[in-house]
């Protein structure tokens, strides 16, 4: 009696590690008879060729293994296919099989009825001799690990578990066939190229609902592991190339359904919900992982599946904790928080341990003090991420830019070391944002675009994280403040391309509702302006706050810009960067009231701008400080020195605006100054040489104020190129130059005839 007879003799009774077998189902069947046949015609194929002399000799091309090769890939690593589905692939151009095997296999599936039970008997020995067999070329690999685990699970079969698998087969064939039966011209019609093309990467085709009892179609455990690991990779790393995120949870409640212990699979839904902010069904599927129990027969936590199973609660707890934090529930992220310390000090788990620290010296307020050299290498990606957390927090700290910088060395040291491409991305657009803070925007543009050219690839996948949208982000913002709008727009349609969910998709939403305030600001489209304000006050309120009181300023509403500028001051949490804009904006406000506290405002600018270390900003305070004592206190000596401190810096890294109203402002400081000159030294007989001095000044610095204009019209902000054009022709009409007064009052209608702006517009030095 054979090993099998013997065992339905006796008492069969499942054990406890059957539920860690993977089904049978007639589709894991049906590949198995592809392969049978395919072993067939392969030995015919060789037979023929050791006896050439027969007449009808096979032929299979390179082609045709590997085409057959590509298609056992497909139906061993993706989920069970309706019967039909699998018959298109045998046809398909993509996965078509040899002509004589097709037949074969036809003819073995017509005799599955007629000969009986028996098939899946011959099957399995079929299956026993070939493992048996060392000379067969499949001994290794994904083909003889799928054998042998298919004869595996047949050897613990009973005879009426075998006969439900066949009757299972038989229901899931006729069912196919006669599917094919009602598509119009029948097998002609799969012969179309068009009828089954490859589909897209990662898209699979639905499993149909089945009435095949025990053994419908499922996700088995290597499919639904290896289904779960590539999407957690690809929404990590590459997130456009995902499922979308309805088909990606219709995947994930298939294999919940098949394997309801599989916590993988929750962890995964975990991060589909966050992608499309859908935090309540975040939280559930966390909690899932919790309440799941543990498999039948499952080894105890002391062996490795259990300390498996509790690193997996330890990072269920943290990511619960860091949505917690998200939420501004800080005592219920510290209760997650100290049980996921518990479990990873249980698992010795050195890399959550120090995530749980960092999230919890966040929380409470304090920093960590940094690793030093001798870390171990286990903890290098949790040591990369907070020295990037410390330098965030150090710039708006008012630490000094040397220190921050060289603590970004270390960690570029730490990142070669390693190669991890997360990293590298995430340190370059640090880098790229400590320019930005600082008003190095040249800087930061080259860093951008160093991490946007360089190849970030591993094992030939080519890394597109959150560092990559943030660098997208600062060259959209780049752009735009050179004026190149189109560009710009060009560069936001991309990042929307390659990162359409959250929360990188939060990044380029501000960017793109900050540019929109920013040209409609610039063409004095005031209502157009707020409405874009109200949108981004939903992801920054002080960004918006501010962009407010900038477009009430614009308007003249000083009331109303002082209104929101006193609220935003108000915020003791307010960045540096922030509230010294706001104090810029607030001083602007004093200065049209005519009150001499516009002084004290820029005087508390500039102390912040020396105290946190940001020389953009201190430079223009240093222009509103020119200005002001330029226009209101008439002294182009002190406002030239004031000018002058801070001009550099501003032509060198400064946006397009900023640059035309620091040229605008300089020339207009140089006439200003030669007719203070000639005015304090003004004497009978030297009026008219004082007066030709200064259409003299004014003539030299006339390329100046061309250059502010075009500077002006290509930012479309025709209402302070007018300003010129009104200064230049009052100008000349003081000093008696007729003809150039005309020409520049000339200029002046046709921009107003083109582009007409409100008279109250005019004359506003934002």
């Amino acid at each position: 009696m054979s090993k099998k007879d013997s065992e339905n003799v006796c008492f069969w009774l499942p054990n406890q590690t059957a539920g860690k077998m993977d089904v049978l189902t007639p589709h894991k069947m049906i590949v198995v008879f592809l392969i049978q046949e395919y072993l067939r015609l392969k030995k015919t194929v060789t037979d023929g060729q050791a006896h050439a002399e027969q007449p009808h000799q096979i032929e299979v091309s390179a082609g045709d293994r590997k085409r057959f090769c590509m298609l056992l890939l497909k139906l061993i690593q993706y989920p069970d296919l309706p019967y039909k589905e699998l018959y298109g692939l045998l046809l398909s151009p993509e996965y078509g099989v040899h002509p004589v095997h097709l037949e074969e296999f036809k003819k073995l599936m017509k005799l599955l009825k007629t000969v009986g039970i028996d098939v899946m008997f011959d099957l399995y020995n079929e299956i026993d001799k070939l493992i048996m067999d060392n000379t067969a070329s499949f001994q290794i690999g994904i083909v003889g690990l799928y054998l042998r685990k298919v004869f595996v699970t047949m050897d613990r079969m009973s005879f009426h578990e075998m006969k439900d698998l066949y009757l299972a087969t038989i229901a899931y064939y006729d069912k196919g066939m006669h599917a094919i039966r009602l598509e119009p011209g029948s097998d002609a019609n799969y012969t179309d190229s068009d009828s089954f093309r490859q589909p897209p990467p990662n898209q699979y085709t639905p499993i149909e609902p089945s009435d095949h009892g025990s053994h419908s179609a499922k996700w088995s455990v290597k499919q639904s592991e290896l289904f779960i690991a590539q999407q957690s990779a690809l929404l990590k790393e590459n997130e456009a190339k995902a499922l979308p995120p309805k088909e990606l949870q219709t995947r994930l409640n298939e294999i919940i359904h098949d394997r309801p212990h599989c916590s993988q699979a929750y962890f995964l839904s975990y991060m589909n919900n966050v992608r499309v902010r859908e935090f309540f069904g975040a939280v559930h599927a966390l909690q899932r992982v919790f309440d799941r129990t543990p498999s039948a027969g499952a080894p105890p936590p002391a062996t490795s599946a259990g300390a498996s199973e509790g690193k997996d609660y330890q990072y269920s707890s943290l990511n619960l904790a860091i949505l917690h934090a998200e939420f501004g529930h800080p005592r219920l992220a510290r209760a997650c928080l100290r049980e996921c310390v518990m479990l990873a000090q249980e698992n010795g788990d050195p890399t959550c341990l120090q995530l749980a620290h960092a999230w919890l010296s966040h929380l409470e307020g304090h920093c960590m003090p940094l690793p030093d050299k001798t870390t171990s290498g286990s903890l290098f990606h949790a040591t990369s991420l907070h020295i990037l957390s410390h330098l965030r927090q150090g710039s708006i700290a008012g630490r000094h830019p040397s220190e921050l910088f060289g603590l970004l060395m270390v960690n570029d040291l730490l990142n070669c070391q390693r190669s991890m491409m997360d990293l590298v991305a995430t340190g370059i657009a640090e880098r790229t944002a400590l320019w930005t803070v600082y008003g190095k925007h040249e800087q930061a543009s080259l860093c951008a675009q160093l991490l946007l050219n360089v190849e970030l690839k591993s094992l030939d996948k080519t890394y597109n994280g959150n560092g990559i949208c943030q660098v997208l982000c600062a060259l959209v913002v780049r752009l735009a403040h050179l004026g190149e709008f189109g560009h710009a727009l060009v560069v936001l349609q991309h990042a929307k391309q390659r990162f359409p969910r959250y929360p990188q998709s939060r990044d380029w939403h501000l960017t793109d509702h900050y540019v929109s305030v920013l040209r409609a600001l610039y063409r004095g489209r005031f209502a157009e302006a707020n409405a874009e304000c109200q949108h981004l006050h939903s992801y920054d309120p002080h960004l918006a706050l501010l962009q407010f009181a900038h477009v009430a300023l614009g308007r003249q509403d000083f009331g109303t810009a002082e209104t929101f500028l006193v609220q935003l001051l108000a915020d003791e949490a307010l960045a540096p960067l922030v509230r010294i804009r706001a104090l810029l904006l607030s001083a602007n406000v004093h200065i049209h009231n005519g009150q001499a506290k516009a002084f004290n405002q820029l005087n508390a600018a500039q102390m912040y701008a020396q105290k946190y270390h940001l020389q953009y900003e201190e430079a223009l305070v240093n222009l509103h400080l020119a200005y002001l004592l330029l226009t209101h206190l008439h002294a182009p000596k002190q406002a030239f020195a004031a000018l002058k401190a801070g001009l550099e810096t501003i032509l060198a890294n400064g946006p397009l605006y900023d640059r035309a109203r620091a040229l605008f402002l300089f020339a207009r400081t140089l006439v200003e100054m030669e007719r203070h000159g000639a005015t304090d030294g003004e004497e009978g007989g030297e009026e008219a040489a004082a007066t030709a001095a200064q259409l003299q000044q004014l003539t030299t610095m006339l390329p100046t104020f061309e250059e502010a204009v075009e500077m002006f019209e290509k930012l479309e902000c025709y209402s302070k190129a007018k300003d010129v054009y009104v200064y230049l022709a009052r100008t000349y009409h003081e000093l008696g130059a007729v003809e150039k007064r005309n020409r520049y009052s000339y200029r002046y209608r046709l921009l107003e005839e083109q582009y007409p702006t409100e008279r109250q517009y005019l004359n506003v030095f934002l």
